[in-house]
């Protein structure tokens, strides 16, 4: 969590739409939207129709492989091409902060490497992209979102509920296992790269996989494959992330080898061994992680505690937990959380405001816009009449509106605002 003024906007600003890369700056905003996940009836909804779903034995086991079915046969998997056509690009050239130009860069070094090793359809385009300090805009939306992506996929057979990327399916399923009852905060384990990342969960001491690209692993079957051998372990463990990078929990998180970390050295020390174990091979990545956190020594990151009672109970018990959460400390991961939410109730509701003028298309959008008749024109001309947030006081961002064709008057008013905001500020 940064602790400078500025710095803390900033990351509120951020948490409002996270992205690959603001995440990047940010690994906690994936902790953010996992419990942004958790405010939303949607979720739980979603929940229940697991928990009620089958019969079938109980257990870990056959709850972990739920979630994985339940996810595999109602989420589309899509390609980096649909994100760019649906929110744009990211560009490097409107980054002022060296810090997150440093974790842009990075970033994109990672995508740049990974895409070729995993020979990537799309690499080629990619690659002129991000050679030309570009690269597709991977929102990471809320569940709400998610399933709003849904109008596209209509024509598709399987009739998906919604679409993902490899890291929305890990948030989505770590969210639903809290929900369902199948797992607590302290069993959630991201590890990976901006490129891709795998979850891990450990309701039990066996724990699972999840590998965001359909793949589900239990340790037996996971130990069946590599035939226990640790070098071919680590090996399978590499291929699936091509880079591993980060590691992140809902009580902080450590990049390597350079940081930074917010983990403390025992918690980093227990995921560690839950994964060596898991995997019968503690590779290289998971060392260095380890490493790493030991040198930074930090004190841990808080809030995530402060939801755990209130699972059992729902959304309204995790709402008032979050939001009693932020009455009593510092800018948190608490508070990211309300912001990626779209909550009414944040410590500052006009930096939705700002948050609004970071969309691309928005941006493109606006310049066609010479006075508040061009900007009336274009909100005019958004047919749906509903926020794709229901009836609720939650906004829809500027660029979202545009996406998904639908806004109600107060998201009507604010890329009105946005599109002059932008026309006005171009010489």
């Amino acid at each position: 969590m940064p602790e400078t003024g500025m710095k803390q906007t900033d990351y509120l600003i951020k948490a409002v739409s996270p992205s690959l890369f603001t995440a990047a700056r940010y690994p906690d905003l994936i902790v953010a939207l996992l419990i942004a996940n958790l405010l939303s009836p949607k979720l739980w909804e979603m929940a229940g129709r697991i928990r009620s779903g089958g019969g079938g034995p109980g257990g870990a086991g056959p709850s972990m492989k739920k979630l994985h079915t339940f996810v595999n046969r109602n989420f589309y998997h899509t390609k980096s091409i649909e994100f760019l056509r649906i929110w744009g690009l990211y560009e490097r050239e409107a980054i002022t902060d060296p810090d997150e130009l440093f974790s842009s860069d990075r970033a994109m070094s990672i995508m740049k490497k990974g895409m070729e090793a995993i020979q990537d359809p799309a690499f080629d385009l990619l690659k002129r992209l991000i050679d030309n300090g570009a690269a597709p805009r991977f929102v990471y939306p809320t569940v709400d979102i998610i399933l709003a992506y849904g109008r596209f996929l209509k024509d598709m057979k399987t009739h998906p509920l919604g679409m993902t990327s490899c890291l929305d399916e890990c948030v989505l399923i770590a969210s639903l296992a809290l929900a369902s009852g199948f797992c607590r905060m302290e069993d959630i384990v991201f590890v990976g790269s901006p490129l891709h990342y795998t979850l891990y969960l450990f309701p039990d001491d066996e724990g699972y996989m999840f590998n965001a690209k359909r793949e589900f692993f239990s340790r037996p079957a996971w130990l069946e494959l590599s035939g226990g051998d640790p070098e071919r372990s680590r090996r399978m463990f590499l291929e699936r992330l091509s880079i591993c990078d980060r590691i992140i929990t809902p009580f902080g998180y450590c990049v390597f080898p350079d940081g930074p970390s917010t983990i403390t050295p025992g918690r980093m020390a227990e995921a560690a061994e839950r994964i060596a174990r898991f995997l019968s091979a503690c590779p290289a990545e998971i060392s260095l992680a380890l490493e790493t956190s030991r040198r930074e020594g930090a004190h841990g990151a808080g809030g995530a505690e402060c939801i755990e009672d209130a699972l059992p109970t729902g959304h309204k018990a995790v709402e008032a937990a979050v939001l009693n959460g932020t009455a009593d400390r510092d800018v948190s991961v608490l508070d990211a959380a309300l912001y990626a939410f779209r909550h009414p109730r944040v410590r500052k509701p006009a930096l939705y405001r700002e948050a609004a003028m970071r969309g691309f298309k928005s941006f493109i959008l606006s310049g066609g816009v010479s006075g508040i008749e061009d900007a009336r024109e274009i909100a005019d001309g958004i047919a749906g009449r509903e926020s794709i947030y229901g009836p609720t006081s939650r906004l829809a961002m500027p660029d979202e509106v545009l996406a998904f064709g639908t806004a109600d008057e107060e998201e009507r008013n604010l890329l009105v605002e946005t599109l002059l905001r932008h026309s006005r500020s171009r010489p």
